[in-house]
């Protein structure tokens, strides 16, 4: 018999938080041989995340709360709850919480992310 596809169920408690200048991240990561990587992100009111692109991923980012402006190769794009933000690799982002509330996103990378992949200005 051959066996089935790996099944992976990872909690809050097994995801690995860490401060990214100012943005809280809880990456789930992608295990051994997963096709993308899966991190939420919590963005306090005010805060951004500099110029930065992936020469390596797509990034797929999904409003869960409140809401973020991104900057994407010069165009500026709102990203509300329950919408979807790709961006393509090699492409340059910046994004800011401009409202007085706390905004969360889910990011996925596909392939899964890779710290050396990424280029910040």
């Amino acid at each position: 018999m051959r066996p089935g596809p790996e099944v992976i169920h990872l909690g809050p408690q097994q995801a690995a938080t860490f401060d990214f200048h100012g943005l809280r991240i809880v990456d789930y990561g992608p295990g051994q041989g997963a096709s993308a990587s899966v991190a939420r992100i919590e963005v306090p009111a005010g805060a951004s995340h500099a110029e930065a692109r992936s020469t390596r991923s797509d990034k797929y980012y999904v409003g869960l709360e409140g809401a973020v402006t991104f900057q994407v190769e010069g165009r500026a794009q709102t990203l509300q709850a329950s919408e979807l933000l790709l961006i393509s690799k090699g492409e340059w982002f910046s994004y800011t919480n401009a409202t007085d509330r706390e905004a969360r996103l889910l990011l996925v990378h596909v392939p899964p992310f890779d710290l050396g992949a990424e280029e910040f200005r």
